[in-house]
């Protein structure tokens, strides 16, 4: 369950992004940094019982090659939102907005295509790693 922790913060910073710049205003940025360190802190326990579910997934089995698609698309979003993140610091309007929002904007494609792959992994094999 530590999964709906970082992909809610990290859709959420989106949006604070988008209210940012929608409205103008700058003092959303502060809420989009915070969304994004915690988003990146909380991934770290879902990293790790991701890798643990995935080592026991034997090599032959039907959803390997998918979960290696799965995990990719989801460290691949943890760069990026890492990135994202790193740009910002300070916890103010990024001096490169423009590379902080393409990093969390290619962050949140790259969550979402690891929850549809995740969706296909559970609805349609199971919990493979959980035995």
């Amino acid at each position: 369950m530590f999964v709906h922790f970082p992909i809610g913060l990290w859709t959420t910073s989106v949006a604070w992004d988008a209210l940012a710049l929608g409205l103008g205003s700058a003092s959303w940025w502060p809420l989009s940094y915070w969304c994004l360190a915690a988003g990146v802190l909380m991934a770290l326990p879902a990293i790790g019982t991701g890798f643990v579910e995935f080592v026991r997934i034997e090599r032959d089995h039907p959803a390997a090659k998918l979960a290696v698609w799965h995990a990719s698309a989801m460290s691949g979003a943890a760069v990026l939102f890492l990135g994202s993140l790193l740009l910002r610091r300070p916890a103010s309007a990024p001096e490169s907005v423009p590379g902080a929002l393409a990093l969390s904007l290619a962050g949140l494609a790259c969550l979402a295509a690891g929850g549809v792959l995740a969706s296909r992994l559970v609805h349609g094999h199971g919990r493979v790693g959980m035995k």
